[in-house]
C-alpha cells in the first residue's frame, strides 16, 4: 500500500531534443508532481502532514517610531510638505491642533485620529512664502499694465463688458453656497449704440 501513497515531490530537469527535421535541439524545462492514487476514504483533499501539527509562526511586529512631528526641523521648507491642498494629515503638522466637541468639560479631541479636521478644507498649503514662491513662477507670464488704461473711464471704453461674481467661504458641512450661482454681466450702453 505504501507503493500507492507516495508523497507529492517535485522534480526539474532539462530534456535536450534533437530529432529528424529540427535543424536546433529543443531545450525544455519540465517540472513533474507525483500524484497519489490512493482512494480511500480518510482525508480526502487535505494534504499529508506527516502527522506532525506544526504551529504557526508568528512574524515580529515593527515598532512604531518616533512619530514625524518630533523629528521636523524648525526651520524646514514648508512649501515641500504642504505643497497643493490636501487634507489635513495629523504626522506631518508640528502644532498640537484640537478640534471638536469638548467631551465632559474636557478639551477639543486632539489631531491624531481627529475626523473633523479631515473633513473642511484648510490652508496650511498657503503660508505667505508659498504665495512669494507662486508669485514669482508667474512674473515671467504677466506684463506690465497698459498706461493708456490710467482710469476706469478709460477702462469702461476699452472693456464695455464686464463679468462679476463672488466666491463664499464658511466652515459650514457643505462648501457649496448657493449666492455664488449669482453671476452679473454688466455692459456699457455708449458702447454699443442702437441702431
Amino acid at each position: 500500500m505504501a507503493s500507492h501513497t507516495s508523497k507529492a515531490f517535485l522534480s526539474l530537469g532539462r530534456i535536450h531534443v534533437s530529432g529528424v527535421g529540427l535543424q536546433k535541439s529543443l531545450s525544455r524545462a519540465t517540472y513533474a508532481t507525483g500524484v497519489s492514487t490512493h482512494t480511500g476514504g480518510g482525508n480526502k483533499g487535505r494534504p499529508d502532514r506527516g502527522g506532525q501539527r506544526q504551529g504557526f509562526i508568528k512574524k515580529n511586529r515593527r515598532t512604531s517610531g518616533e512619530p514625524r512631528t518630533d523629528k521636523m526641523v524648525v526651520d524646514q521648507d514648508w512649501t515641500s510638505v504642504y505643497p497643493t491642498a490636501t487634507p489635513f494629515r495629523p504626522s506631518s503638522v508640528p502644532l498640537p491642533v484640537r478640534m471638536g466637541y469638548p467631551m465632559k468639560g474636557g478639551v477639543p479631541p486632539g489631531k491624531k485620529g481627529n475626523l473633523e479636521l479631515i473633513k473642511i478644507p484648510n490652508f496650511l498649503h498657503l503660508t505667505p512664502v508659498a504665495i512669494r514662491k507662486h508669485c514669482e513662477a508667474m512674473k515671467s507670464f504677466c506684463t506690465e499694465w497698459p498706461s493708456a488704461l490710467n482710469t476706469d473711464a478709460q477702462c469702461d471704453e476699452h472693456f464695455p463688458v464686464k463679468v462679476e461674481s463672488t466666491d463664499y467661504m464658511s466652515a459650514a458641512p457643505s462648501l457649496r453656497n448657493p449666492s455664488a450661482r449669482v453671476v452679473h454681466l454688466r455692459v456699457s450702453p455708449p458702447a454699443f449704440p442702437i441702431l
